[in-house]
């Protein structure tokens, strides 16, 4: 395939020359595409997260293997969060113009391709700079993802149906840490046992995105279906819609919908403290369990797998409430869970060692409270800025969230290298607190074009 076939694949496709008139078409057509949407590009971010969080049950091993120091694997992993956050802004604004189709299943192809090669290297030059790329093929993943729900899907329906999109988040995390930590303890014929971590999941991920491309489409007007609006019934002013399909260059939009917007810049600093809490207990619970807990390797990754799964419940929970209880308001069940979580994770820190099921409770707790949130940011940054911005203001408040992850990775591992895990647990509890006041600062804000905006 040629560099321009390429380029004119990831072309947005032009609305269709035909438009569907007939109700009945038109409402088998949605029900049947916002489903076959849905659970691909659930899917699709799943596998991104298999070849993503892998590296948290392999540094170890890795450490133990290769002799690098924990400072030294933290500047891997935070290299991953510099280019992700960059890419997932760059990303985001290259979303909105794009095919998602191609856009997403390309990025999981050269996702996977890195992993392999990942998995085949020694060097820490060469870990480095693969980990690197593989954070922007990462950010290629959740920005078309995005574009696609919140054109499928009206605002009334955002809180329920990203809270199962980002479920994937939890399914793929879990899946790669429970796997994982016995792929480490396997004696494989050839190799080190943590190469495997990333060799396995990068080829699943090369055959997946063939899968993806046959399964994904553009948005609706492609196929010929009116805005979602429409067929929703939702209560807009013919004007207000006209302003939401209008599509403004890159730009305009990159500056109105989001710079200029205060309130996606309330949840873009809360996303970033956010994110040194979640990623400062993601990737090193595994390492403070099995090293200041006493509890074996292959054990702490099925601890920590409680962090993600409890994290399904926590997005569902966070989705449906602020629809129905907080009226599509996402400020205060972010700023509540945010909060609850600092103190959970305070009590993880302090639990006395052996306790391998107070751990799971604690980790479980922590992984409900902050992936609803997390679920929420970019709910919010999209009902703040529209959605003809949906990949753009994700991918802006995606970016503050890796500023944060990056600190987390290089400052948690610094922290618990020098002077001892205390003082890396009272880096992410702060940073709990610091987030919980941002989303505060958002507490009555409903999403722009709602019949009460």
């Amino acid at each position: 395939m040629s560099v321009s076939s390429v380029l004119e694949k990831l072309k947005a496709t032009s609305p269709a020359a035909l438009l569907v008139t007939d109700e009945a078409e038109v409402d088998r057509l949605y029900r049947y595409w916002r489903l076959r949407i849905l659970y691909s590009s659930f899917l699709a971010y799943a596998v991104f997260y298999l070849c993503r969080v892998n590296i948290s049950m392999a540094l170890p091993a890795m450490e133990q293997s290769l002799g690098y120091s924990k400072t030294q694997l933290g500047l891997i992993v935070s290299l991953l969060q510099i280019a992700y956050g960059v890419g997932k802004f760059g990303n985001g604004i290259l979303a909105d113009r794009t095919n998602p189709r191609f856009f997403m299943a390309f990025g999981l192809l050269l996702s996977g391709l890195t992993n392999i090669l990942f998995g085949l290297q020694t060097s820490l030059m060469v870990l480095a700079g693969l980990w690197l790329l593989n954070g922007w093929f990462q950010s290629m993943g959740f920005p078309p993802g995005a574009r696609l729900l919140s054109h499928w899907f009206s605002p009334s329906e955002h809180g329920r149906i990203f809270s199962v999109y980002g479920c994937s988040h939890q399914v793929g995390a879990a899946t790669v840490l429970i796997v994982s930590g016995y792929i480490v303890q396997i004696s494989w014929p050839v190799g080190e046992r943590w190469q495997y971590v990333f060799l396995l999941p990068g080829i699943f991920a090369v055959f997946f995105s063939f899968f993806l491309f046959n399964r994904l489409r553009d948005v609706p007007a492609s196929m010929g279906l009116p805005p979602v609006e429409k067929y929703r019934r939702d209560v807009i002013e013919p004007a207000k819609l006209d302003a939401i399909e209008r599509q403004s260059g890159a730009i305009e939009t990159l500056r109105k919908s989001v710079l200029n917007n205060r309130y996606v810049w309330f949840v873009a600093f809360g996303n970033c403290f956010l994110y040194v809490a979640r990623y400062g207990a993601l990737t090193w619970a595994p390492t403070f369990i099995s090293e200041a807990k006493g509890v074996s390797i292959g054990k702490a990754g099925l601890i920590t797998a409680f962090f993600e799964v409890m994290g399904i419940l926590g997005m569902l929970s966070a989705g449906w409430i602020s629809d129905r209880i907080f009226r599509t308001r996402r400020g205060p069940i972010m700023a509540i869970y945010m909060l609850l979580l600092s103190g959970s994770l305070y009590g993880f820190w302090v639990a006395p060692p052996g306790q391998a099921l107070l751990y799971a409770v604690l980790l479980g707790l922590s992984g409900f409270l902050v992936y609803g949130p997390l679920m929420l940011v970019s709910v919010a940054a999209i009902n703040f800025a529209g959605k003809k911005a949906a990949a753009t203001a994700s991918g802006f408040t995606g970016l503050w969230g890796y500023i944060g992850a990056t600190a987390s990775g290089v400052g948690v591992g610094w922290a618990a290298q020098n002077y001892g895990w205390p003082f890396g647990f009272s880096l992410i509890i702060g940073s709990g607190v610091l987030s919980a006041f941002c989303f505060a600062l958002t507490w009555n804000v409903l999403p722009r074009f709602t019949e009460k905006s």
